[in-house]
C-alpha cells in the first residue's frame, strides 16, 4: 500500500486539480473578444454566457458543498473534474449559437463547483491550521498560474488555429489533473481521530452560534461585492484595452498576464502580512478594500492617459481582491471547523463571488457600451467603498466570535 500524503504533497495535488479548474473555466472569458470578432456577436450577448457559468457556479458551492458533507469528497471531485473535461472538449463543436454556448457553459459552471467545497473540506479536516493556511494559499496561488498559462497561450493558439483550439488544449490539461487525481487520492487520509469522514453522519442542519449571524452577512456582502471587482474586471480588461487603447487583441489578452502576476506576489504578501500583523481576516480585507478604493480612484482619472498606467493599476486592483478573496472565502471557513459542516459553509460562502461575478460581468458590458468607461470605473470604486465599510464595521465582532 502506498503512504499516505503529507500537507505539502496534499497542497501540491490539490494545486494541480485547481491549476486544471481554472484553465477549463476562464478560458472563455480570456478569449472572449477573438469570439466578438469572429463571430460578430454583440458583448452584451457572449456576456451571458460568462452570466451563466457565474450563477450555476454560484449555486453548484452550494449543492456541491451539501453533497461533500453527505457522500466522499473524493467522488465529487473526480466528477466535477471529468465533466469540466467533457464539457471542454464539446463546447467548440456545439458553439453555434448563443443558446447552445449557454447550455455547455452553464454545465461547466456546475462541474466545476464541485471541486472546490470538497477540497476546502479534506483540507480543514485533516490538516493543522498553520498547514491549512500555507496549503490554502499554494491552491489559490494555482489559479493564477492557471490564468497567466490561459492568457500567454490563448494568443499563441488564436494566431497558428483558432479560438476553437483553446477549449481543447483545455480539455488535455484538464484530463492530465484528472489522471494525477486518480493516481493520488488513494493516498489521502481521511481518517481523523479513528474516524473516517467518508462515512461520518453529518448534522442535516447547519448549526452556527447567533453571535456570528451578524458578521456573517456582512461578509457574504463583502465577498459579493468583490466578486463583482474580480470576475468583472478581469473578464473585460482585454475589452477595455482595444477599445481604449486600440491595442491588437493577441496584444491585450498577452497584456492581461500582467495581473495574473501581480496576483501571485499579492497572495504571497498578503498572507504574510495576514500571519504577521492582521491574524483577523475581516480585518486585513477592510484594509485590502479601502486600498482598492484608493487606487481605483487614480484609474478613475487616468484610465484614458496610458496604456501602460491602466494596465499596472488594474492589475494591482486585481491582485488585490484576489487578496481578498483568500482573506472572506478561504480563511473565514477554518473558524467554522468545530461546528462541523465545513464544506457546506465553504460552498455557501464561495457561492456569493459568484452573484457578483454574475452582476458585474453582464453589468459592465452594459454599462460600457451605454454610459463608457468612466462610468463603469466610477461603479467599480463605489464597490470597493462599500466593501470596506462592511468589513470594517463587523472585524471585532468576528474576532469575538473567533476568539470564544
Amino acid at each position: 500500500m502506498k503512504s499516505k500524503l503529507n500537507a505539502k504533497q496534499l497542497a501540491l495535488i490539490f494545486s494541480i486539480v485547481y491549476f486544471a479548474s481554472y484553465v477549463t473555466r476562464i478560458n472563455f472569458a480570456a478569449i472572449i473578444q477573438s469570439v466578438v470578432s469572429d463571430t460578430g456577436y454583440l458583448k452584451s450577448d457572449l456576456s451571458l454566457v460568462l452570466v451563466v457559468l457565474s450563477i450555476t457556479y454560484g449555486i453548484g458551492q452550494i449543492i456541491n458543498g451539501i453533497i461533500s458533507d453527505k457522500i466522499s469528497p473524493k467522488i465529487v471531485i473526480t466528477v466535477g473534474l471529468s465533466l469540466a473535461c467533457f464539457i471542454n472538449l464539446l463546447f467548440p463543436l456545439l458553439s453555434s449559437s448563443i443558446t447552445l454556448m449557454c447550455i455547455l457553459w452553464g454545465i461547466n459552471g456546475f462541474a466545476q463547483a464541485m471541486l472546490w467545497p470538497p477540497i476546502v473540506k479534506i483540507m480543514v479536516t485533516t490538516l493543522t491550521e498553520k498547514e491549512y493556511n500555507d496549503a490554502t494559499t499554494k491552491v489559490i496561488k494555482s489559479s493564477s498560474i492557471g490564468t497567466i498559462f490561459v492568457y500567454v497561450v490563448s494568443p499563441l493558439i488564436i494566431s497558428l488555429l483558432s479560438w476553437k483550439c483553446v477549449f481543447i488544449l483545455s480539455a488535455l490539461i484538464g484530463s492530465i489533473a484528472l489522471i494525477v487525481w486518480l493516481t493520488n487520492q488513494k493516498r489521502i487520509d481521511l481518517t481523523i481521530n479513528n474516524v473516517d469522514i467518508e462515512t461520518k453522519e453529518i448534522s442535516k442542519k447547519l448549526s452556527l452560534p447567533k453571535m456570528v449571524i451578524f458578521p456573517l452577512i456582512f461578509i457574504c456582502i463583502s465577498i459579493i461585492l468583490q466578486g463583482m471587482l474580480r470576475d468583472g474586471i478581469t473578464a473585460w480588461m482585454p475589452t477595455y484595452l482595444v477599445e481604449v487603447y486600440s491595442l491588437k487583441e493577441e496584444l491585450s489578452i498577452l497584456v492581461t498576464l500582467s495581473q495574473a502576476v501581480l496576483t501571485l506576489l499579492s497572495l504571497e504578501l498578503f498572507s504574510f502580512i495576514y500571519r504577521k500583523i492582521f491574524k483577523n481576516e475581516v480585518l486585513c480585507a477592510s484594509v485590502i478594500f479601502l486600498f482598492v478604493t484608493i487606487i481605483t480612484t487614480i484609474l478613475l482619472f487616468t484610465y484614458n492617459v496610458s496604456a501602460i498606467t491602466s494596465t499596472i493599476l488594474m492589475a494591482l486592483i486585481i491582485g488585490s481582491v484576489h487578496g481578498i478573496n483568500l482573506m472572506l472565502v478561504c480563511y473565514v471557513p477554518k473558524r467554522f471547523k468545530k461546528y462541523g459542516n465545513v464544506s457546506t459553509l465553504s460552498g455557501i460562502i464561495n457561492s456569493f463571488t459568484y452573484v457578483g461575478a454574475a452582476i458585474s460581468t453582464y453589468g459592465i458590458a452594459y454599462l460600457v457600451e451605454t454610459k463608457g468607461w468612466n462610468i463603469t470605473i466610477l461603479i467599480w470604486l463605489i464597490v470597493a467603498l462599500l466593501g470596506f465599510v462592511a468589513c470594517f464595521i463587523i472585524f471585532k465582532k468576528w474576532n469575538k466570535f473567533y476568539q470564544q
